[in-house]
């Protein structure tokens, strides 16, 4: 019941950068501020349009994108700090786009 509470909260927070996420994948240690999915698939347009452009790689698209796991670290003690999310073990799968719909 909890881990279904917790999916459905973490859908709304972080469902722009995660795809399915399912109660399955949790792991939690709520209290001390750490939740853990594993074998995740992220939005591959996310990725490409904020994380590929930050490092220099414009020009290419992304047809998939996934990670071993993403760990959440919620600061529960001081929520002025901020809360950290770390992905581990990504894996993208890039074209080069073509010149006419590198833009879009």
């Amino acid at each position: 019941m909890v881990k279904q509470y917790i999916s459905a909260v973490l859908e709304d927070l972080i469902g722009e950068y995660v795809v399915n996420i399912s109660k399955d994948k949790i792991k939690l240690a709520a209290l001390k501020g750490k939740i853990k999915l594993e074998d995740v698939e992220l939005d591959g347009d996310f990725i490409g349009s904020h994380v590929l452009g930050a490092v220099g790689l414009q020009g290419f698209g992304v047809l998939s994108c996934s990670a071993k796991a993403l760990q959440i670290n919620i600061p529960w003690a001081n929520l002025d700090e901020p809360t950290v999310m770390e992905i581990h073990g990504m894996h993208l799968l890039c074209v080069p786009l073509l010149p006419t719909t590198a833009t879009r």
